[in-house]
């Protein structure tokens, strides 16, 4: 097909130039007619090329608008995307701040109830051995820190300063066996000594036995030996274990701080024996009477 199209192609160009004149003289005749002869003719030779130059045409124009015109768009969508993204880290940094801010705000004002002299630090790093329950912040001696300082934050008491380096000091914490504070009952006022005894449980050690201890009872820091001031949230007492015989008593006691999310703490340097708050405490528990012990001693 292709040879003879080649080999009479003088004859076709020709013929087609012949027709166009016909053909253009004979579409200003406007009245209704069926299709003569060269009508048809001309319609079967001219209809395959007008299909092919359509089907050019129109492929020529879907490969722009989804190609070419796109590739703006494509640039756009990733700018927005990178923008969007530069969006999201800064609302995230802008909550973290928010949170930090509160944390602080707390620590400020937990720091007004006690008459005490502070050094704020931040918590990096934590012991991972079992056997150890500390952590490590970022001040140290050049901050005024010494071994034994109570260390806090907002909730209660997180520990005391174990061992202090020129910037960094690490803090035993309350639920490390080596961990000891005296407390005291704040309903009762029965005493004992606070040690660590699980990853996050403490125990009340040295209670006697005709103590009134109750599941829900809070323990505050007694203020004994000069570190920690008295009246700071230690614990509260989850379950009490009371045998027949013995002298003591066994007190699980769960911390007031919350050790998964210590972030901030507040090193006491100096601490007044007894803040005006914890009088008042005491002295509104003193007009409130005391309920009946319950259970078995």
């Amino acid at each position: 097909m292709l040879k003879l199209i080649k080999q009479y192609r003088f004859y076709l160009i020709l013929l087609l130039f012949l027709l166009i004149p016909i053909l253009s003289i004979d579409s200003t005749n406007r009245t209704p007619r069926e299709y003569r002869l060269y009508d048809r003719v001309a319609l079967t030779i001219t209809t395959p090329f007008e299909i092919a130059i359509h089907w050019t045409l129109d492929s020529m124009v879907t490969f722009y608008e989804n190609y070419i015109a796109l590739w703006k768009t494509r640039g756009e969508n990733e700018s927005l995307m990178n923008e969007n993204r530069k969006l999201v880290n800064t609302i995230l940094n802008l909550r973290e701040l928010e949170q930090e801010n509160i944390r602080l705000r707390n620590l400020f004002q937990f720091k007004e109830n006690f008459k005490i002299d502070t050094v704020m630090a931040r918590m990096i790093a934590k012991d991972v051995s079992t056997e150890f329950r500390a952590i490590r912040i970022n001040r140290g001696k050049d901050s005024g820190i010494q071994p034994n300082m109570a260390v806090m934050n907002a909730e209660g008491v997180v520990g005391r300063i174990l061992r202090v380096d020129e910037h960094t000091s690490d803090v035993v914490t309350l639920l490390d066996p080596l961990s000891a504070i005296d407390a005291y009952i704040m309903r009762s006022r029965a005493r004992g000594i606070v040690e660590g005894l699980t990853d996050s449980l403490c125990q009340l050690k040295f209670a006697l036995r005709v103590d009134d201890i109750q599941p829900g009872d809070l323990l505050l820091s007694s203020g004994l030996g000069g570190n920690f001031p008295k009246g700071v949230p230690v614990g509260t007492i989850i379950k009490v274990t009371r045998k027949s015989f013995g002298i003591t008593q066994k007190v699980e006691v769960k911390p007031s701080v919350d050790f998964s999310k210590v972030e901030e703490v507040l090193v006491v340097t100096h601490a007044e024996a007894a803040p005006t708050h914890v009088e008042l405490i005491e002295k509104a528990q003193a007009e409130t009477p005391a309920p009946k012990a319950k259970g078995r001693l």
